[in-house]
């Protein structure tokens, strides 16, 4: 069954409680319709009473996995899926992560894949009212991206926070002369230059809106910072900044997703294939946020807060190219 809007799945959600139904819920873009898809949803539907499929929009598809996709239509996936499953509830969602609807669901059980099952974004949901989340099970080697032309597929892209990621956290820097790049970093800013992906920085600098350095003087950091990574035989595409201040963040400042955005719509990358590197929890909550896998630069200076662990954590930048490449 297809819902149409809130209001019906408000109201389809009310009565399954009323009926005390082991609610399921699972999310995706369904694209091409393949064997892995159908064996996610026959699983699912086996480990609950009633199964909620939230189907990604083209548009949220777009963003997440860049603008070549989908392939098929959202009207077409969605009918596809219900004349295969007409004992499901199918409801389309334009979010990049579906916790609004989560929320509204509140699923006994909410199933995802083995990739994503450790600490996904929906925890932070489905902790608050004891849901549970069950990985489904993954058939090798299929995948949508399987049937599609390499050449009509988006890259990736690495995104790195500036201070204490790549260079020296010295406050708030505010001439050149405090650029400092550790050969550890360095070197492995310029083994990632040689991957496919784009590189970009998103750097919060609220120095800016305190009146501690001008924007013009924050260009010239960021571009000098960039030159030397250059000058060294590594690569920077662009850097995307926030000057707002945490007291009045703007939809840009980190952990806010107006910076990655930005770059999905200037780039036409895919988030899916994205990594996040960062030394702060605004970073990695950033990642999760875009459903980017994450990587932890370990920092004493600030204590971790996030409620999600990120994927994975390391000492600097070199040691994260090696899990890059090991897990791309």
């Amino acid at each position: 069954m297809i819902i149409n809007n809130l209001v019906e799945l408000e109201k389809i959600i009310s009565e399954l409680k009323e009926n005390n139904s082991k609610i399921g819920c699972i999310t995706g873009s369904f694209d091409l319709l393949h064997d892995g898809h159908k064996e996610a949803i026959k699983f699912s539907k086996e480990n609950c009473d009633e199964l909620i499929v939230l189907v990604n929009s083209d548009q949220s598809i777009k963003k997440y996995k860049g603008p070549t996709r989908p392939i098929e239509n959202e009207n077409k996936r969605i009918e596809n899926l219900d004349s295969l499953y007409n004992d499901c509830y199918f409801f389309l969602f334009d979010y990049l992560i579906p916790n609004i609807l989560i929320e509204i669901i509140k699923p006994n059980i909410y199933f995802l894949s083995d990739e994503w099952v450790s600490s996904p974004i929906e925890k932070l949901v489905i902790d608050k009212y004891g849901g549970e989340i069950k990985s489904h099970p993954t058939v090798i080697g299929e995948s949508t991206t399987k049937y599609i032309p390499k050449d009509s597929n988006s890259k990736g892209a690495i995104f790195l926070d500036r201070d204490g990621t790549i260079n020296e956290d010295f406050g708030y820097i505010d001439s050149t002369e405090k650029i400092e790049i550790k050969k550890n970093n360095l070197d492995g800013l310029v083994k990632m230059a040689y991957l496919d992906f784009s590189i970009f920085v998103v750097t919060n600098q609220s120095g800016v809106s305190k009146g501690l350095i001008t924007e013009k003087k924050l260009k010239e950091i960021n571009n000098h910072l960039v030159n030397v990574v250059h000058l060294n035989g590594g690569r920077i595409d662009k850097v995307y900044y926030d000057t707002s201040d945490s007291n009045s963040p703007s939809s840009f400042r980190k952990p806010h997703i107006g910076m990655v955005e930005q770059a999905v719509s200037e780039y036409g990358i895919s988030l899916s294939k994205s990594w996040i590197i960062g030394d702060k929890d605004t970073d990695i909550e950033l990642g999760k946020n875009c459903n980017m896998k994450t990587i932890l630069i370990k920092n004493s200076k600030y204590p971790y807060k996030f409620l999600l662990s990120p994927d994975f954590k390391v000492n600097n930048l070199d040691e994260a190219y090696k899990i890059i490449i090991k897990y791309n």
